[in-house]
């Protein structure tokens, strides 16, 4: 049980940080296969302690996530951003043949994924990211957003190297979550936990076989995704605060991944 509780910590820990993927946490603590098969079938009651912990653990960070935020902007928005971008390359695993391959036949084999990473990448840029929100087809903040959001992101993080969070950041609604926990805006949170479960219960296992089907084209999609979403934490200067944060904040990353970064099957 205590274990449980421990391992749940750590994965709340881990939904709450961009760089951070579920997946590869659970993959790390030795049972991301079973995990699946057990999700898939609906056998949930084993993992009611891991759920509390994870509970507790999103809770505990949200809240000092949100004090950092309000005391030390520029540092966290730049210990994401190295987050997220020493993220990619887990999300790339098993695409380094890349550099292996000839000329011609890699830009064969590359060029739609190729194509979609640089078509994500343009769309969380310029569109999703884009600092005035000019474009969005449902309000910002609102309930539908985070029910989307939760879908989204509960479906996505059990893909080793994906985060949750990245894909909350991707939709412009990450900072919105942080608030919406550290304020027990019940309401709001509602809508995101209806959003996480349906997207655990249904979109997951779709994800699932599309990834074992176009892994490559979706590892590629989703960096290209998360390199765009970089442009929500840049600050309008740069300073060595942002430089030194980031450079942490992606040894974090590195660290914790260390032993999956260009090895990690589903």
């Amino acid at each position: 049980m205590a274990l449980k509780l421990l391992q749940g910590a750590f994965i709340g820990v881990a939904l709450i940080l961009p760089g951070l993927s579920a997946g590869t946490v659970i993959l790390i603590l030795g049972f991301y296969r079973q995990f699946l098969e057990d999700i898939s079938s609906l056998r949930i009651k084993p993992y009611l302690p891991m759920l509390a912990g994870a509970i507790a653990g999103v809770v505990a960070g949200v809240s000092v996530i949100s004090f950092l935020l309000e005391q030390y902007t520029v540092a966290i928005m730049a210990f994401l951003f190295g987050m997220l971008l020493a993220s990619i390359p887990t999300v790339l695993s098993c695409r380094v043949d890349f550099v292996k391959l000839p000329t011609a036949s890699a830009i064969k084999k590359y060029i739609w994924p190729l194509i979609l990473s640089i078509t994500g990448f343009i769309i969380t840029w310029f569109i999703i990211c884009e600092p005035e929100r000019t474009f969005t087809i449902f309000p910002p903040g609102g309930h539908l957003h985070f029910f989307l959001g939760g879908a989204l992101a509960s479906a996505t993080m059990l893909l080793p190297g994906v985060s949750g969070s990245a894909i909350l950041i991707i939709m412009n609604l990450y900072n919105d979550v942080i608030i919406a926990v550290s304020s027990f805006n019940w309401l709001k949170l509602s809508f995101l936990a209806a959003g996480f479960v349906v997207g655990l219960l249904a979109l997951a296992r779709l994800l699932l076989v599309l990834y074992r089907r176009y892994q490559t084209a979706i590892s590629f999609l989703l960096a290209g995704l998360i390199l765009g979403s970089t442009r929500a934490l840049l600050p309008a200067h740069f300073s060595l605060t942002f430089f030194i944060a980031a450079i942490l904040g992606a040894f974090c990353v590195l660290y914790f991944t260390r032993k999956n970064i260009f090895g990690t099957h589903v």
